[in-house]
């Protein structure tokens, strides 16, 4: 198995786990090896109350899977479900 390489990758934030996380955008130095592997990390540090479950996520303003391989310098945006009114 090869080492695990760092990355470092741009996560931004909207709505509620903006409002969680306290920040809209950040940079993140990581191990992992995908966006649920990001969003777990993230979750356990900021304690997102949302499950990785019901959160969509856009790599480099594409939205796909949350099993897609992160790459260096990606643009990771996590979306939570949203209301309208």
């Amino acid at each position: 198995m090869p080492p695990l390489t760092i990355k470092t990758i741009t996560v931004q934030y909207v709505a509620m786990l903006k409002e969680q996380s306290n920040c809209s955008i950040e940079v993140v130095k990581t191990e992992v090896l995908t966006c649920m592997d990001l969003y777990n990390h993230l979750q356990d540090q900021y304690k997102f109350v949302i499950p990785n479950s019901q959160i969509r996520v856009a790599v480099n303003h594409e939205f796909c899977s949350m099993q897609k391989l992160l790459q260096d310098e990606d643009l990771v945006i996590f979306i939570p479900p949203v209301c309208g009114g």
